[in-house]
């Protein structure tokens, strides 16, 4: 442990450390099909897990609410009178209707259900009963608390509202996220604020996503372009039911070592202000120019993203971490691009997928951003709202487009399961966490 003035810094991963011996079968396709599973995995996955639910800055004042969807379930987040954040299911304790169902947000003095106007206070309990005289036990319930919302256990980390699904957890959220949150605290992901999120329905199961964005072993056949700006081998390291891995930026690929300075590299470059003509090294080498144009910034100018706080390999790798069972940090000095799966209630093929863009914003910006849903496919240049690079949304669009391709295929017949390599650890890893939460491991 650091000493208590000493900074922290996120550590590296040892290429030269031995991968762990996870086995060599193949993992079923079953998993990904099953009605069963999807049902099993609710009861024995995500109500027994912290899960990650709006950001704080969504909620700032008394009276702003939040509404969000994971499951079966509509869960309503608001910050009280009092400034603290509170956590309800979104339901009305008379009859069972949704409280809150014409907005995802806003700010209310109290929620009054559609239904029959029964009313609550921001802290949960009962305000309004319309005729109660007509409810003779109405007065004794309301002062045990029986006609209170049914709260959720809240707390907080990295800027987000997390959530967990029993009053008494097993584990407080900390201890669930185990090194991590020491890890990412040079980030200052509290500090950072959206800058883009968007919200889709995907043709797959969450853990098609979940397998899909935890190795870079794809890069080669789906991204081709990054391989003229990235190190598509990553080095990986397993973290309790976690996981994370390092990529390098600023370099290339093994097909293009040695060559020009390829376009790609270049837009790479313009994306953090470098200017590439400015730059007559090796194309794999550009990182290094990366490091020196970062640490070159005045630490008190208007850019605020903690360059002071990061080792040299943060200013140009990526630090991905997979937080079980469904939530994605990619870590950048700048910002962050978070993913988060989350099952769809009923159908296991398919998927809600949110994308969080976080950023350090300049002092005195902001970006006014939108949270849209979209339940088509759609072209991630056309409805991403700040001015994201095409480096960014190309990469974001092959993604999206293959997840239902690959979620046809699991459902074939064809297909014996799948053959993972070491670059696929990960997902090994993923699966046979997720098999000891469903008492199969």
């Amino acid at each position: 442990m650091p000493a208590e003035n000493d900074p922290v810094l996120t550590p590296g991963i040892d290429p030269d450390t031995p991968l762990p011996d996870l086995g060599t079968e193949r993992v079923s396709a079953d998993r990904f099909r099953r009605d069963a599973d999807n049902t099993l995995e609710w009861q024995r996955v995500w109500r027994k897990v912290w899960n990650p639910g709006p950001r704080e800055e969504e909620i700032p004042n008394p009276g702003d609410f939040v509404v969000h969807e994971l499951g079966k379930e509509s869960l309503l987040f608001v910050r009280d009178a009092d400034g603290a954040v509170r956590g309800f299911y979104n339901v009305c304790q008379h009859r069972g209707n949704i409280l809150v169902s014409d907005r995802r947000s806003g700010n209310n003095a109290f929620f009054q259900c559609g239904f029959h106007a029964w009313s609550y206070n921001l802290d949960g309990t009962v305000k309004g009963i319309p005729q109660r005289d007509t409810f003779p036990c109405a007065e004794q319930d309301k002062q045990c608390g029986a006609l209170d919302l049914e709260p959720i256990t809240v707390d907080t980390w990295a800027g987000f509202i997390w959530f967990h699904f029993e009053r008494e957890p097993d584990e407080d959220l900390l201890a669930f996220l185990g090194e991590i949150p020491e890890h990412l605290a040079p980030y200052r992901m509290e500090d950072m604020r959206i800058l883009e999120h968007k919200s889709f329905l995907w043709d797959a199961n969450w853990k098609v996503a979940a397998d899909a964005f935890n190795e870079s072993y794809h890069f080669r056949g789906l991204h081709p372009q990054m391989l003229k700006w990235s190190d598509e081998v990553a080095r990986i390291e397993l973290m309790g039911r976690h996981s994370r891995m390092i990529n390098k930026y600023g370099t290339t690929s093994s097909p293009y070592q040695g060559g020009e300075l390829y376009e790609e590299l270049k837009e790479w470059m313009r994306y953090y202000g470098m200017n590439p003509d400015d730059y007559h090294g090796k194309p794999e080498d550009a990182w290094r120019a990366k490091i020196a144009h970062s640490r070159a910034l005045p630490a008190d100018g208007d850019l605020t993203a903690p360059y002071a706080a990061m080792t040299d390999e943060q200013l140009t790798d990526v630090y991905h971490y997979f937080i079980f069972p469904g939530f994605v940090l990619n870590m950048f000095p700048e910002g962050i691009n978070a993913f988060r799966y989350r099952p769809h209630p009923d159908n296991p093929n398919q998927m809600y997928y949110d994308l969080f863009m976080l950023v350090h914003y300049p002092k005195g910006q902001s970006f006014p951003w939108e949270h849209k849903r979209f339940e088509r496919p759609v072209e991630y240049k056309d409805i991403v709202d700040a001015p994201v690079a095409p480096i960014v949304t190309e990469v974001l669009q092959q993604d999206a487009d293959n997840v239902a391709l690959n979620q046809r295929g699991l459902n074939s017949d064809g297909f014996r399961g799948m053959y993972l390599g070491d670059q696929e650890l990960r997902l090994r890893h993923f699966h046979q966490v997720l098999d000891r939460y469903l008492g199969r491991g």
